[in-house]
C-alpha cells in the first residue's frame, strides 16, 4: 500500500521565544516491509541549524536551533511510502514463548544481542507484578510465543477504554492499569510491560495508522495523530512481529513506522528547549492516506 502522509505540527506561545532547540523523530525510517520515496521537512520559522544524525536505534532525528524571536513554531512533515510489512508465520508455528525466553536471557550471553535489549524496563515501562500477572494470563506453559502475544493484544483491546483525556504522557503505569483506561502510547506501555515481566523482548513503535475517509472502511483507533503499537520478537525465523492492542491488529498495510525504541521517552515525536515564550498551546494534525 502507498501512501501519503502529511504531519503538521504546530506550537503557539504567549510570548516571545528568543530561542529555541529541537530533536524530532518526525523521518518514517526505510526498513524490509517499509521504502520511503520521498520526504520533505519544512520549519517555520526557518532555523539557524539543521542537522540530521541517527539514534541508539538506527531511527533518525532532526535537530533544529531557532535564533530569532517568534511567538509560533510550525514543522510539516510530507512523504510517499509504501508499506508492506512481512506477513508472520502462523501463530502456532512459532515457539513456544519460554524457549525464546531462554535465548534473550542466554545465562548472560543472549543469542539475539539487538533483540535482548527491549527486556529489560525502561524509564515509562517498569516491571510491575500487577502487569506480570495480568500477561501471565496469556502465557500459558508452552504456549508458542505470537499466540499468546496475540491473545494479550486482543485482552487489552477488550479490558481498556479510548479515552484521550483519561491519561497524559505522566501519568505512571500503575495508573494506567488501574484505570483500565487511556491511549495508544498507554495501551503499547502495557502489553510491553507484561511481555517484559516474563523476560520477553518488546519494542515501543511510534508511527502513523490510516485515515479512514469512508464508512465502508473500518474505523482505526488513533487515526490523524501520532499513532503507536508493540513489536514482539518471537524467535529468529519469524523475528519482530508488530502488534497494535489499540485496535487488536497485527500491522501489514494500514501502520507507517516512525522510529522504535525503548518507550515512548526514547521516540518522542518533538521535544526541546525554548528560551522565553511563557505558556503554550499546541496543536497536531495528521493524514495517512492512500494514494494506490
Amino acid at each position: 500500500m502507498k501512501y501519503q502522509l502529511s504531519h503538521r505540527t504546530t506550537y503557539t506561545y504567549a510570548a516571545s521565544v528568543d530561542s529555541g532547540h529541537h530533536i524530532a523523530h518526525l523521518r518514517p525510517r526505510a526498513f524490509p516491509g517499509q521504502a520511503v520515496s520521498e520526504l520533505h521537512i519544512e520549519t517555520n520559522p526557518l532555523p539557524a541549524l539543521a542537522a540530521q544524525h541517527l539514534d541508539h536505534f538506527g531511527n533518525n532525528i532532526d535537530v533544529y536551533r531557532i535564533d530569532k524571536p517568534h511567538h509560533r513554531f510550525e514543522i510539516e512533515v510530507r512523504a510517499l511510502i509504501d508499506v508492506r510489512f512481512p506477513d508472520p508465520p502462523p501463530a502456532d508455528a512459532t515457539p513456544p514463548w519460554e524457549d525464546v525466553r531462554e535465548a534473550l536471557s542466554g545465562n548472560g550471553f543472549p543469542e539475539p544481542v539487538t533483540a535482548s535489549e527491549f527486556v529489560h524496563d525502561s524509564p515509562l515501562v517498569p516491571l510491575l507484578d500487577e502487569l506480570r500477572d495480568y500477561g501471565a494470563a496469556s502465557l500459558a506453559p508452552r504456549r508458542p510465543i505470537l499466540a499468546a502475544a496475540r491473545e494479550l493484544t486482543s485482552r487489552i483491546r477488550k479490558d481498556f477504554a479510548y479515552n484521550p483525556g483519561a491519561t497524559d504522557i505522566s501519568t505512571p503505569l500503575g495508573e494506567v492499569f488501574a484505570g483500565k483506561a487511556g491511549v495508544c502510547q498507554d495501551f503499547a506501555h502495557v502489553q510491553i510491560a507484561a511481555l517484559r515481566a516474563h523476560g520477553l523482548a518488546a519494542a515501543y513503535v511510534s508511527g502513523y495508522i490510516r485515515t479512514v475517509h469512508s464508512k465502508e472502511e473500518m474505523a482505526l483507533r488513533g487515526a490523524d495523530a501520532s499513532h503507536a503499537w508493540v513489536a514482539v520478537w518471537c524467535g529468529p525465523a519469524a523475528g519482530w512481529v508488530h502488534l497494535d492492542p489499540t485496535n487488536d491488529l497485527v500491522a501489514r498495510e494500514d501502520h507507517v513506522v516512525v522510529a522504535w525504541g525503548r518507550d515512548f521517552s526514547d521516540v518522542s515525536p518533538l521535544r526541546g528547549v525554548i528560551l522565553g515564550g511563557d505558556s503554550h498551546s499546541y496543536g497536531v494534525a495528521v493524514e495517512l492516506v492512500p494514494t494506490s
